[in-house]
């Protein structure tokens, strides 16, 4: 538990609550952020001054009022063992149908194998919920090889709190980095003047080709883990890819105009056939 964490506790007895209160990771996203801010140069005062307004700013926002289902981040390293493990594949390396418990192959197995201390009902639910899974029969099967946590309350939030804390840790520690040998990846490409009417294409470009990188750097880390030796220490490591633009209010125009654009072509040739 982080520093700022445990400070908060005693606020937090005696704050009005208005949404959730901030977990350790939603502290760290914070302490980390202002720690960026100082390293970058910037005065404190003007930090805590900035602060203050982006809160006063954010006071008409309406937090959502439940938290639905927490996230269960294990979850999707589940998905990566079965779709990668010898004996949970079949000939053409396609997951195979899966029952909920038993000592061989099944969900609990695998539960198990990332960590005893899991509940498999809980996870079996999570993806389930997330639609990761489908129950066919006494069976269930893998339905895609990634969980999408968009839309769902609670899940959705932690997962973007965790995202938000990874990319902070990553530029907090290249900061510090005394050399680019020490320093983590981190590039970007990007362009100044992008058409928005390529957006569409670019996103689908980006989607095809990030997941794949993704998939090959996810299969990487399990032969790894699974090839060390059992008495050498382990990491938590993590790779994640996000597109960003600036003018955002552009890209949502052009959409808008499409949308306008083809209802006026149904509505003309809604008034040819009248």
């Amino acid at each position: 538990m982080n520093a700022l964490y445990s400070r908060g506790d005693a606020l937090r007895s005696r704050a009005k609550a208005e949404g959730s209160p901030l977990d350790s990771a939603a502290y760290e996203a914070v302490e980390r952020f202002a720690r960026v801010l100082v390293r970058c140069g910037f005065d404190i005062r003007s930090i805590a001054e900035a602060f203050g307004l982006a809160l006063a700013a954010s006071r008409s926002e309406s937090p959502p009022r439940l938290r639905e289902a927490r996230e269960l981040p294990e979850a999707p390293h589940l998905v990566t063992l079965w779709c990668s493990s010898p004996d949970y594949v079949d000939d053409l390396g396609n997951p195979l149908p899966l029952p909920a418990r038993g000592s061989g192959r099944s969900v609990e197995s695998l539960v198990h194998r990332i960590d005893r201390g899991m509940d498999a009902a809980e996870v079996l639910q999570y993806l389930l919920r997330t639609r990761t899974v489908r129950k066919v029969g006494r069976k269930y099967v893998l339905g895609r090889r990634w969980i999408m946590l968009r839309g769902i309350a609670g899940s959705a939030h932690s997962r973007s709190i965790r995202g938000l804390v990874g990319v902070l840790r990553t530029l907090e520690h290249n900061l510090l980095a005394d050399s680019d040998a020490h320093s983590w990846f981190e590039f970007t490409a990007e362009n100044p003047r992008f058409p928005v009417s390529q957006l569409e294409a670019f996103d689908r470009l980006l989607r095809r080709t990030g997941l794949g990188c993704l998939r090959k750097l996810d299969l990487f880390m399990q032969h790894c883990e699974a090839s060390r030796k059992l008495s050498e220490p382990t990491v938590w490591l993590g790779v994640g890819m996000h597109r960003f633009q600036q003018n955002v209010a552009a890209a949502f125009a052009s959409r808008a105009d499409k949308k306008l654009v083809r209802r006026g072509s149904a509505t003309r040739r809604k008034s040819r056939r009248s």
